[in-house]
Protein backbone atom coordinates (compact mmCIF):
# COMPACT_ATOMS: atom_id res chain seq x y z
CA UNK A 1 0.00 0.00 0.00
CA UNK A 2 1.22 3.51 -0.86
CA UNK A 3 2.61 5.21 2.27
CA UNK A 4 0.42 8.27 1.69
CA UNK A 5 -2.69 6.13 1.42
CA UNK A 6 -1.65 4.19 4.52
CA UNK A 7 -1.12 7.43 6.44
CA UNK A 8 -4.54 8.73 5.46
CA UNK A 9 -6.05 5.39 6.45
CA UNK A 10 -4.37 5.55 9.88
CA UNK A 11 -5.60 9.12 10.44
CA UNK A 12 -9.18 8.09 9.58
CA UNK A 13 -8.92 5.17 12.02
CA UNK A 14 -7.55 7.38 14.78
CA UNK A 15 -10.22 10.04 14.27
CA UNK A 16 -12.95 7.40 14.14
CA UNK A 17 -11.59 5.68 17.24
CA UNK A 18 -11.29 8.96 19.18
CA UNK A 19 -14.79 9.97 18.14
CA UNK A 20 -16.19 6.67 19.38
CA UNK A 21 -14.32 6.96 22.67
CA UNK A 22 -15.48 10.54 23.15
CA UNK A 23 -19.05 9.53 22.45
CA UNK A 24 -18.83 6.78 25.04
CA UNK A 25 -17.45 9.18 27.64
CA UNK A 26 -20.18 11.73 26.97
CA UNK A 27 -22.84 9.07 27.36
CA UNK A 28 -21.53 8.26 30.84
CA UNK A 29 -21.96 11.84 32.09
CA UNK A 30 -25.42 13.25 32.74
CA UNK A 31 -25.73 16.60 31.00
CA UNK A 32 -27.43 19.57 32.69
CA UNK A 33 -30.17 19.44 30.06
CA UNK A 34 -30.72 15.76 30.77
CA UNK A 35 -31.02 16.46 34.49
CA UNK A 36 -33.65 19.15 33.99
CA UNK A 37 -35.57 16.85 31.65
CA UNK A 38 -35.61 14.17 34.34
CA UNK A 39 -36.76 16.67 36.97
CA UNK A 40 -39.49 17.88 34.62
CA UNK A 41 -40.63 14.30 34.08
CA UNK A 42 -40.61 13.76 37.84
CA UNK A 43 -42.90 16.72 38.52
CA UNK A 44 -45.19 15.94 35.60
CA UNK A 45 -45.59 12.38 36.86
CA UNK A 46 -46.34 13.60 40.39
CA UNK A 47 -48.84 16.09 39.04
CA UNK A 48 -50.62 13.51 36.90
CA UNK A 49 -51.09 11.39 40.03
CA UNK A 50 -52.35 14.42 41.99
CA UNK A 51 -49.27 14.17 44.24
CA UNK A 52 -48.19 17.71 43.45
CA UNK A 53 -50.00 20.91 42.57
CA UNK A 54 -47.75 23.90 43.02
CA UNK A 55 -44.57 25.68 42.03
CA UNK A 56 -40.93 24.61 41.95
CA UNK A 57 -37.70 26.53 41.30
CA UNK A 58 -34.18 25.10 41.18
CA UNK A 59 -31.15 27.37 40.93
CA UNK A 60 -27.51 26.48 40.34
CA UNK A 61 -24.99 29.02 41.59
CA UNK A 62 -27.59 31.77 41.45
CA UNK A 63 -28.95 30.92 38.00
CA UNK A 64 -32.37 29.32 37.61
CA UNK A 65 -32.05 26.02 35.77
CA UNK A 66 -35.60 24.74 36.29
CA UNK A 67 -38.89 26.46 37.05
CA UNK A 68 -42.39 25.06 36.76
CA UNK A 69 -45.90 25.88 37.93
CA UNK A 70 -48.67 23.37 37.47
CA UNK A 71 -52.00 22.40 38.95
CA UNK A 72 -55.02 24.17 40.39
CA UNK A 73 -54.93 27.05 42.84
CA UNK A 74 -58.71 27.25 43.34
CA UNK A 75 -60.88 24.27 42.43
CA UNK A 76 -64.13 26.21 42.79
CA UNK A 77 -63.17 28.45 39.88
CA UNK A 78 -60.61 26.18 38.19
CA UNK A 79 -57.90 28.81 38.61
CA UNK A 80 -54.45 27.58 37.61
CA UNK A 81 -51.28 27.96 39.66
CA UNK A 82 -48.98 30.61 38.21
CA UNK A 83 -45.60 32.10 39.08
CA UNK A 84 -47.11 34.72 41.41
CA UNK A 85 -49.52 32.32 43.14
CA UNK A 86 -48.88 32.41 46.88
CA UNK A 87 -48.86 29.50 49.33
CA UNK A 88 -48.65 29.26 53.09
CA UNK A 89 -44.97 28.41 53.65
CA UNK A 90 -45.77 26.88 57.07
CA UNK A 91 -42.64 26.25 59.18
CA UNK A 92 -40.32 27.61 56.51
CA UNK A 93 -41.37 30.93 58.07
CA UNK A 94 -39.00 30.10 60.95
CA UNK A 95 -36.04 31.00 58.72
CA UNK A 96 -37.50 34.47 58.22
CA UNK A 97 -38.51 34.97 61.86
CA UNK A 98 -35.01 33.96 63.00
CA UNK A 99 -33.43 36.30 60.47
CA UNK A 100 -35.60 39.20 61.63
CA UNK A 101 -34.52 38.56 65.22
CA UNK A 102 -30.89 38.68 64.08
CA UNK A 103 -31.56 41.95 62.23
CA UNK A 104 -32.86 43.35 65.53
CA UNK A 105 -29.71 42.04 67.25
CA UNK A 106 -27.52 43.74 64.65
CA UNK A 107 -29.42 46.99 65.29
CA UNK A 108 -28.88 46.67 69.04
CA UNK A 109 -32.60 46.34 69.74
CA UNK A 110 -32.33 42.74 70.98
CA UNK A 111 -29.58 40.43 72.22
CA UNK A 112 -29.45 36.67 71.83
CA UNK A 113 -28.89 36.29 75.56
CA UNK A 114 -31.95 38.38 76.43
CA UNK A 115 -34.17 36.46 78.85
CA UNK A 116 -37.70 35.65 77.75
CA UNK A 117 -39.14 36.79 81.08
CA UNK A 118 -37.43 40.17 80.70
CA UNK A 119 -38.75 40.56 77.16
CA UNK A 120 -42.28 39.89 78.42
CA UNK A 121 -42.29 42.33 81.33
CA UNK A 122 -45.10 44.34 79.73
CA UNK A 123 -47.33 41.26 79.66
CA UNK A 124 -49.36 39.82 82.50
CA UNK A 125 -49.84 36.05 82.44
CA UNK A 126 -51.22 33.44 84.79
CA UNK A 127 -48.58 30.77 84.22
CA UNK A 128 -44.79 31.01 84.14
CA UNK A 129 -41.71 30.71 81.97
CA UNK A 130 -38.36 29.35 83.06
CA UNK A 131 -36.26 32.37 84.08
CA UNK A 132 -33.20 31.22 82.10
CA UNK A 133 -34.83 30.88 78.65
CA UNK A 134 -33.07 33.18 76.17
CA UNK A 135 -33.69 34.18 72.57
CA UNK A 136 -30.82 31.87 71.61
CA UNK A 137 -32.63 28.93 73.21
CA UNK A 138 -35.86 29.82 71.43
CA UNK A 139 -34.31 30.13 67.96
CA UNK A 140 -32.35 26.87 68.33
CA UNK A 141 -35.23 24.79 69.77
CA UNK A 142 -33.43 24.24 73.06
CA UNK A 143 -35.70 26.42 75.23
CA UNK A 144 -37.69 23.60 76.79
CA UNK A 145 -40.86 25.41 75.76
CA UNK A 146 -43.77 23.12 74.82
CA UNK A 147 -45.40 22.50 71.45
CA UNK A 148 -48.93 21.71 70.25
CA UNK A 149 -48.92 18.35 72.02
CA UNK A 150 -48.99 20.22 75.33
CA UNK A 151 -52.40 21.82 74.81
CA UNK A 152 -55.53 20.45 76.50
CA UNK A 153 -57.01 17.28 75.05
CA UNK A 154 -60.18 19.18 74.21
CA UNK A 155 -58.14 21.29 71.75
CA UNK A 156 -56.43 18.35 70.01
CA UNK A 157 -59.35 16.76 68.17
CA UNK A 158 -59.52 16.78 64.37
CA UNK A 159 -55.82 17.61 64.02
CA UNK A 160 -55.93 20.43 66.61
CA UNK A 161 -58.78 22.19 64.82
CA UNK A 162 -60.34 23.62 68.02
CA UNK A 163 -56.95 25.09 68.94
CA UNK A 164 -56.35 26.45 65.43
CA UNK A 165 -59.67 28.28 65.54
CA UNK A 166 -58.85 30.22 68.68
CA UNK A 167 -58.29 33.90 68.00
CA UNK A 168 -55.47 35.36 70.06
CA UNK A 169 -54.25 38.80 70.89
CA UNK A 170 -50.56 38.93 71.82
CA UNK A 171 -51.52 39.23 75.48
CA UNK A 172 -53.87 36.25 75.30
CA UNK A 173 -51.36 34.10 73.43
CA UNK A 174 -48.54 34.76 75.90
CA UNK A 175 -50.93 33.88 78.72
CA UNK A 176 -52.06 30.71 76.90
CA UNK A 177 -48.50 29.44 76.37
CA UNK A 178 -47.43 30.35 79.91
CA UNK A 179 -49.92 27.85 81.34
CA UNK A 180 -48.58 24.87 79.36
CA UNK A 181 -46.01 22.75 81.17
CA UNK A 182 -42.43 22.99 79.90
CA UNK A 183 -40.75 19.86 78.56
CA UNK A 184 -37.31 20.55 80.05
CA UNK A 185 -34.98 23.21 81.37
CA UNK A 186 -33.41 25.48 78.72
CA UNK A 187 -30.23 24.23 77.07
CA UNK A 188 -30.81 20.60 78.10
CA UNK A 189 -32.69 19.10 75.16
CA UNK A 190 -33.53 19.60 71.50
CA UNK A 191 -37.30 19.94 71.38
CA UNK A 192 -38.98 21.41 68.32
CA UNK A 193 -41.28 24.12 69.65
CA UNK A 194 -43.56 26.10 67.37
CA UNK A 195 -44.57 28.10 70.44
CA UNK A 196 -40.98 29.34 70.87
CA UNK A 197 -41.09 30.88 67.39
CA UNK A 198 -44.60 32.21 67.94
CA UNK A 199 -43.30 34.04 71.00
CA UNK A 200 -40.31 35.31 69.00
CA UNK A 201 -42.74 36.90 66.54
CA UNK A 202 -44.64 38.51 69.42
CA UNK A 203 -41.35 39.87 70.78
CA UNK A 204 -40.50 41.34 67.37
CA UNK A 205 -43.84 43.13 67.26
CA UNK A 206 -43.30 44.50 70.75
CA UNK A 207 -39.73 45.56 69.93
CA UNK A 208 -40.66 47.50 66.81
CA UNK A 209 -44.20 48.43 67.91
CA UNK A 210 -45.50 47.28 64.54
CA UNK A 211 -47.67 44.40 63.28
CA UNK A 212 -45.61 41.49 62.02
CA UNK A 213 -46.79 41.95 58.42
CA UNK A 214 -45.53 45.54 58.34
CA UNK A 215 -42.28 44.52 59.98
CA UNK A 216 -41.69 41.72 57.48
CA UNK A 217 -42.34 44.09 54.59
CA UNK A 218 -40.16 46.92 55.90
CA UNK A 219 -37.21 44.87 57.11
CA UNK A 220 -37.16 41.88 54.76
CA UNK A 221 -39.34 41.67 51.67
CA UNK A 222 -38.85 45.21 50.30
CA UNK A 223 -35.05 45.35 50.85
CA UNK A 224 -34.66 41.93 49.25
CA UNK A 225 -37.16 42.44 46.44
CA UNK A 226 -39.44 39.59 47.49
CA UNK A 227 -42.54 41.10 45.90
CA UNK A 228 -44.82 38.10 46.44
CA UNK A 229 -44.06 37.40 50.10
CA UNK A 230 -46.53 38.72 52.68
CA UNK A 231 -47.73 38.07 56.21
CA UNK A 232 -51.28 38.58 57.40
CA UNK A 233 -52.79 38.07 60.84
CA UNK A 234 -56.43 38.92 60.12
CA UNK A 235 -58.69 36.41 58.42
CA UNK A 236 -60.92 39.27 57.28
CA UNK A 237 -58.19 40.40 54.86
CA UNK A 238 -58.17 38.78 51.42
CA UNK A 239 -54.67 37.77 50.32
CA UNK A 240 -54.40 38.27 46.54
CA UNK A 241 -53.39 35.33 44.33
CA UNK A 242 -53.47 32.89 47.24
CA UNK A 243 -53.74 29.19 46.43
CA UNK A 244 -56.46 27.45 48.39
CA UNK A 245 -55.29 24.29 50.15
CA UNK A 246 -57.00 20.95 49.78
CA UNK A 247 -57.25 17.50 51.28
CA UNK A 248 -58.43 14.51 49.27
CA UNK A 249 -60.88 12.29 51.12
CA UNK A 250 -61.02 8.69 49.98
CA UNK A 251 -64.46 8.18 51.51
CA UNK A 252 -65.98 10.87 49.27
CA UNK A 253 -63.38 10.62 46.47
CA UNK A 254 -63.39 14.39 46.34
CA UNK A 255 -61.14 17.32 47.15
CA UNK A 256 -62.17 19.35 50.19
CA UNK A 257 -60.89 22.81 51.02
CA UNK A 258 -58.74 22.92 54.15
CA UNK A 259 -60.16 23.90 57.50
CA UNK A 260 -60.12 27.48 58.78
CA UNK A 261 -56.91 28.39 60.59
CA UNK A 262 -56.66 31.61 62.56
CA UNK A 263 -54.00 33.79 60.96
CA UNK A 264 -52.95 35.26 64.30
CA UNK A 265 -51.47 31.87 65.17
CA UNK A 266 -47.70 32.13 64.73
CA UNK A 267 -47.67 34.96 62.17
CA UNK A 268 -48.25 33.03 58.98
CA UNK A 269 -46.18 33.95 55.90
CA UNK A 270 -47.32 33.43 52.30
CA UNK A 271 -44.87 33.28 49.42
CA UNK A 272 -43.99 31.79 46.05
CA UNK A 273 -41.43 29.20 45.00
CA UNK A 274 -39.48 31.93 43.19
CA UNK A 275 -39.34 34.26 46.20
CA UNK A 276 -38.35 31.41 48.51
CA UNK A 277 -35.52 30.41 46.21
CA UNK A 278 -34.16 33.95 46.27
CA UNK A 279 -34.56 34.00 50.05
CA UNK A 280 -32.41 30.88 50.47
CA UNK A 281 -29.69 32.42 48.31
CA UNK A 282 -29.47 35.31 50.80
CA UNK A 283 -28.02 32.79 53.28
CA UNK A 284 -24.75 32.78 51.30
CA UNK A 285 -24.37 36.49 50.68
CA UNK A 286 -23.40 38.83 53.52
CA UNK A 287 -25.01 42.21 53.07
CA UNK A 288 -28.59 42.15 54.24
CA UNK A 289 -27.32 40.11 57.19
CA UNK A 290 -23.73 40.29 58.38
CA UNK A 291 -21.34 37.37 57.91
CA UNK A 292 -21.45 36.83 61.69
CA UNK A 293 -25.26 36.51 61.64
CA UNK A 294 -25.16 34.13 58.69
CA UNK A 295 -22.62 31.97 60.53
CA UNK A 296 -24.96 31.80 63.54
CA UNK A 297 -27.85 30.79 61.29
CA UNK A 298 -25.87 27.90 59.77
CA UNK A 299 -24.11 26.78 62.95
CA UNK A 300 -25.28 23.60 64.69
CA UNK A 301 -26.35 24.82 68.13
CA UNK A 302 -27.23 21.27 69.22
CA UNK A 303 -23.67 19.94 69.03
CA UNK A 304 -23.24 19.87 72.81
CA UNK A 305 -26.85 18.96 73.58
CA UNK A 306 -28.01 16.09 71.36
CA UNK A 307 -25.88 14.49 68.62
CA UNK A 308 -29.01 13.10 66.94
CA UNK A 309 -30.11 16.56 65.86
CA UNK A 310 -28.51 19.50 64.12
CA UNK A 311 -30.27 22.86 64.09
CA UNK A 312 -29.09 26.42 63.56
CA UNK A 313 -31.45 29.38 63.71
CA UNK A 314 -34.52 28.60 61.60
CA UNK A 315 -32.74 25.92 59.55
CA UNK A 316 -31.78 22.28 59.94
CA UNK A 317 -28.01 22.13 59.37
CA UNK A 318 -26.42 19.03 57.82
CA UNK A 319 -22.76 18.48 56.97
CA UNK A 320 -20.00 15.92 57.40
CA UNK A 321 -19.91 16.35 61.18
CA UNK A 322 -23.52 17.27 61.90
CA UNK A 323 -26.47 15.04 61.06
CA UNK A 324 -30.12 15.27 62.00
CA UNK A 325 -32.85 12.71 62.48
CA UNK A 326 -35.27 15.32 61.16
CA UNK A 327 -34.12 14.88 57.56
CA UNK A 328 -31.52 13.07 55.46
CA UNK A 329 -31.21 13.79 51.73
CA UNK A 330 -28.67 11.00 51.29
CA UNK A 331 -25.86 13.19 49.90
CA UNK A 332 -22.32 13.96 51.05
CA UNK A 333 -22.53 17.70 50.40
CA UNK A 334 -23.41 20.06 53.23
CA UNK A 335 -26.81 21.72 53.18
CA UNK A 336 -29.32 23.72 55.16
CA UNK A 337 -32.95 22.74 54.86
CA UNK A 338 -36.39 23.41 56.27
CA UNK A 339 -39.75 21.96 55.37
CA UNK A 340 -43.21 23.01 56.33
CA UNK A 341 -46.59 21.36 56.65
CA UNK A 342 -49.86 22.90 57.70
CA UNK A 343 -53.49 22.17 56.92
CA UNK A 344 -53.40 21.50 53.17
CA UNK A 345 -50.03 23.11 52.38
CA UNK A 346 -46.53 21.65 51.98
CA UNK A 347 -43.30 23.63 51.65
CA UNK A 348 -39.63 22.78 51.14
CA UNK A 349 -36.52 24.95 50.93
CA UNK A 350 -32.98 23.61 50.51
CA UNK A 351 -29.60 25.28 50.02
CA UNK A 352 -26.90 22.75 49.07
CA UNK A 353 -23.19 23.49 49.44
CA UNK A 354 -23.47 27.27 49.88
CA UNK A 355 -25.67 27.88 46.87
CA UNK A 356 -24.33 25.21 44.52
CA UNK A 357 -28.00 24.24 44.26
CA UNK A 358 -31.04 25.88 45.80
CA UNK A 359 -34.35 24.03 45.65
CA UNK A 360 -37.74 25.45 46.58
CA UNK A 361 -41.21 24.06 46.08
CA UNK A 362 -44.70 24.67 47.43
CA UNK A 363 -47.80 22.50 47.10
CA UNK A 364 -51.47 22.77 48.06
CA UNK A 365 -52.60 19.14 48.08
CA UNK A 366 -51.72 18.33 51.67
CA UNK A 367 -50.53 14.85 52.57
CA UNK A 368 -50.51 13.71 48.95
CA UNK A 369 -47.25 15.65 48.59
CA UNK A 370 -44.45 13.90 50.47
CA UNK A 371 -42.05 16.83 50.64
CA UNK A 372 -39.06 14.88 52.02
CA UNK A 373 -39.37 12.06 49.50
CA UNK A 374 -39.79 14.52 46.62
CA UNK A 375 -36.72 16.48 47.76
CA UNK A 376 -34.68 13.28 47.89
CA UNK A 377 -35.70 12.41 44.33
CA UNK A 378 -34.74 15.86 43.05
CA UNK A 379 -31.36 15.75 44.77
CA UNK A 380 -30.64 12.27 43.47
CA UNK A 381 -31.13 13.53 39.90
CA UNK A 382 -29.04 16.68 40.43
CA UNK A 383 -26.14 14.86 42.06
CA UNK A 384 -25.96 11.95 39.62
Amino acid sequence: MDIRIMGAYLIICLVTSFGCQSKKRNNSVTSPHSRTQKIDSLFKAHHQQDLFHGGVVIAQKGETIYENYQGIADRSWNISIEKDTKFDIASVNKSMIAALVLKAVEAGKLHLEDKLVDLLTDFSYEGSFHPDITLHHMLSHSSGLPDYDGVLDSLKSNQFLPFKRLRFTNEAYVNFISKIESVNQPGKQFYYSNFAYHLAAVILEETYKKPFGELLKEKLTVPLGLENTVAESKNEVVIPKLAEAYNYRNETQQWHKNHFIDLSLGRRIFSTASDLNRWAQVMDNPGWLTAASLNLIKQNHQAEIDKKFSYGYGWVVVDEENKSQMVDLGINQSYIIHGGSTEGYKAMLINIDNGAYVISFLSNVAKRTNEIELAQKIVKILMK
